[in-house]
């Protein structure tokens, strides 16, 4: 009794190898357009992220010269309060650093 079964013959083997071949250039292109893509999207989000650490970096700058001015400005206005106050911080370090 012969058997129909799905065996398959060098015949359909040759027959499909071109396929199988077309199919994995198709995914070697595919994912060398994935490779690239990743590559571009990683360096814009590199870009965007040294962009705000800047522009952080700015504010920060901006912030301390604004904060040395105002206390330039105040020890200018009252040099005694400001002796005063540097005198009590010396003092309480000091006994910081002793115990």
């Amino acid at each position: 009794m012969p058997t129909t079964g799905t065996k398959s013959t060098k015949a359909d083997v040759q027959a499909k190898e071109p396929d199988l071949e077309a199919d994995i250039r198709q995914l070697r292109e595919d994912i060398t357009q994935l490779t690239q893509h990743l590559k571009q999207t990683g360096n814009r989000s590199v870009s965007r992220a040294q962009r705000a650490a800047k522009e952080s970096v700015d504010q920060l700058k901006g912030s301390a010269q604004d904060l040395e001015s105002e206390l330039v400005e105040s020890v200018r206005e009252k040099p005694l309060t400001a002796v005063a106050l540097a005198a009590g911080a010396g003092f309480l370090l000091a006994m910081i650093m002793r115990r």
